[in-house]
């Protein structure tokens, strides 16, 4: 009962958090929020990897983490080019760390800190991304509709009437049922969401074209999902972390999105392209 009441309280705390960003429409808020999604993230894969042995550097992490406030406030040309000048520094400093710390830190933790840059930051910086865009908070909002309605109605389905996993080495728990009914839940939620932004909110979404990027918006969310598990056993951890009580971590939460955003941001560039 307790768990449940922990649960039930961390997830109305994290929604009104949500629900607030996305009312204030303010530039520095936004850029707080992802970042400090980002720097929690980071600490987050950092932490599951040292369970596992390993030694990333953290700093660098969460050096790249403070990146995300300039999307939007310097150009992408000028944010490139602080990018470029970043990484050659960065990795010389990796391999002279290997160095000094001599083979006590090896190419192996080198190659975590940079995978855990491309997965943890640089994938939070497409929600920032979204957030600059026009109507940019219905294309987050609709990035979190499709996450919430595929993991809702996966879990719901799946635990009730899901009979063929969908990978049990990977996470043992879902079904292709689930799966199912998780995209259908998605296209219907992407539906609905498209419909409400059309009459009330000016949008001129094609409704067609985008339940049907809300079965792809779903199976993507759903590897974001399996990905994270992988990380996870990999590691041998059950969540990233406890820093939301019942709920795990900010890569728990957060893991379906992460994927989300940047086909969201995707499928809007190249829309914009036609």
């Amino acid at each position: 009962m307790r768990e449940g009441i922990k649960r039930i309280t961390t997830g109305i705390v994290f929604v009104v958090v949500i629900v607030s960003v996305l009312v204030f429409n303010n530039r520095i808020i936004d850029s707080i929020f992802v970042t400090l999604l980002s720097i929690l993230g980071m600490y987050e894969c950092n932490r599951c990897f040292k369970a596992k042995g390993h030694h990333p550097l953290s700093i660098i992490g969460y050096i790249a983490c403070l990146l995300i406030p300039l999307i939007g406030n310097v150009s992408l040309e000028v944010l490139l080019k602080i990018v470029m000048i970043a990484l050659p520094i960065l990795m010389v400093a990796s391999f002279a760390y290997i160095v000094i710390k001599e083979l006590k830190v090896s190419i192996i933790d080198i190659a975590i800190t940079f995978f855990s840059i491309l997965y943890v930051p640089f994938l939070f910086s497409f929600i920032k991304l979204l957030f600059i865009e026009p109507h940019g908070r219905i294309l987050v909002i609709l990035a979190f509709v499709c996450a919430t309605a595929t993991d809702t109605f996966a879990y719901e389905i799946g635990s009730r009437f899901g009979k063929h996993k969908l990978s049990p080495v990977v996470s043992p728990k879902k079904s292709i049922e689930g799966t199912i009914a998780g995209i259908i839940a998605a296209m219907v939620a992407t539906g609905i969401l498209c419909y409400i932004t059309n009459t009330y909110f000016s949008t001129e979404f094609n409704i067609i074209i985008m339940i049907i990027m809300g079965a792809v918006f779903s199976i993507v969310g759903q590897i974001g999902d399996l990905a994270a598990s992988s990380i996870k056993r990999y590691c041998i951890q059950k969540d990233f972390s406890n820093l939301l009580p019942g709920h795990g971590g900010i890569l728990d939460r957060f893991d379906s999105i992460m994927f989300i955003s940047p086909m969201v941001y995707i499928f809007i560039q190249l829309i914009s392209l036609i």
